[in-house]
């Protein structure tokens, strides 16, 4: 089951304007939900009631930022970061989600900037050390960043993700030892993290211990099945114990996740320049799907609409994870809603029609393949289609007249 529960009445209600909420003020609970639900559009115009009803609630106006930032629109999440720091100046959750966001806007000094003073106002505040030495990482000050992961085991010492990128320090400076110490700390914080595994098996690796290698590789890709350097890692030391074909499917599926991963990457930084362009997030919806990544897709394909109203592909697209699902009047709800958009979308005049097949619905099913072809009158699954309908209503004729 999706986030979205068992029924399909999100369908009517999933791009609806926000109403406004009564004197009780629940638009922060509201924009709680919406945030959980991926509807990131709604978060934001129920954070933007909050604020008004708060404005001087820090809380608010970070949560107002975060949503800003899902949203797409950064300079608005950089000024609310900044109004909340305003408001309580050792909000250390803020100035670290700031610092993250101009690190994505490649204004990499303000971010330091902004941890260092995370750091200074909450010095036991592990993840501003975390993002620190992320940063310092990224820059190559290997040392620098080993002293922020280490401040942060030392604010939490269970702390899965600071192991995990103290090993990847140590093993950049070829101390193989201590960095699989490090990694199998962080497995002791949580097994079940991919990437951890993959840390591990890339030492192991580097010191030709390939069959360990191979076991922990193994682990990983059943952890995650999407996470390509695991895959990639897998391939190569299946190669170096004589597993060719194995490794070399491996090596197949790397190339597949990684020009994945390449086409998200790219149409991610497509929006910090155009954020408001619908079939940027219908083409990261597609990619998703692909995946068999369905939440993610469906928030993409959200986000689409919500940019334009009036984008068809992306209410068939939302359709066809709903039947998937086998939430047919859902499916049936996003399809007429397509065609409302654009009448001329044969798709999902085709889709409706199958789905009406389903249900038993032969009349609609003709009638909406009919539709279809006046618009499309060579596509043969419309033609196919058709015949079928005619043929079912046909027998159904003949035996009532028996």
């Amino acid at each position: 089951m999706t986030r979205w529960g068992c029924c399909g009445a999100w369908a009517v209600m999933l791009w609806a304007p926000l109403a406004v909420v009564d004197a009780d003020d629940t638009s922060e609970a509201l924009g709680d939900r919406y945030m959980a639900e991926g509807r990131y559009r709604l978060a934001v115009q129920a954070f933007e009631q909050a604020v008004q009803r708060q404005p001087k609630s820090a809380e608010r106006r970070r949560k107002l930022a975060a949503a800003y930032v899902e949203d797409q629109q950064l300079a608005a999440a950089v000024a609310a970061y900044q109004k909340a720091i305003a408001r309580r100046a050792d909000y250390a959750k803020a100035r670290t989600e700031l610092a993250i966001l101009l690190t994505r806007l490649d204004r990499h000094d303000e971010a330091l900037a902004t941890l260092e003073e995370a750091i200074e106002l909450s010095p036991d505040y592990a993840w501003a050390h975390l993002s620190l030495g992320q940063l310092h990482f990224s820059k190559g000050n290997y040392d620098s960043a080993q002293v922020a992961y280490r401040r942060a085991l030392a604010a939490k010492g269970d702390y899965g993700e600071a192991w995990y990128h103290l090993g990847e320090v140590q093993r950049k400076l070829n101390d193989y030892a201590a960095a699989e110490r490090a990694y199998r700390q962080a497995l002791a914080a949580d097994s079940t993290v991919a990437k951890y595994r993959n840390g591990l098996a890339t030492s192991y690796y580097r010191r030709r211990e390939y069959a360990a290698a191979v076991g922990e590789l193994t682990r990983a890709v059943r952890l995650d099945s999407l996470y390509a350097p695991a895959r990639f890692n897998l391939g190569n030391a299946l190669l170096r114990i004589g597993r060719r074909e194995e490794g070399q499917r491996q090596l197949d599926l790397y190339r597949r996740l990684e020009e994945q991963e390449r086409g998200i990457s790219s149409l991610k930084n497509t929006l910090l320049t155009t954020p408001d362009q619908a079939t940027v997030y219908h083409d990261l919806g597609m990619i998703y799907s692909r995946r068999g990544q369905y939440d993610q897709a469906q928030i993409h394909y959200m986000q689409a609409i919500s940019r334009d109203t009036s984008f068809a592909p992306s209410y068939h697209n939302l359709g066809n994870i709903q039947l998937r699902q086998g939430r047919f009047e859902a499916a049936l709800d996003l399809f007429r809603r397509a065609l409302q958009a654009d009448s001329t979308y044969v798709l999902s005049y085709l889709a409706l029609g199958n789905v009406q097949m389903r249900l038993q619905q032969v009349p609609l099913a003709l009638a909406s393949y009919l539709y279809g072809l006046r618009f499309a009158p060579d596509d043969l699954r419309l033609q196919r289609n058709v015949a079928l309908a005619r043929r079912i209503l046909a027998t159904a004729r003949q035996q009532e007249a028996r």
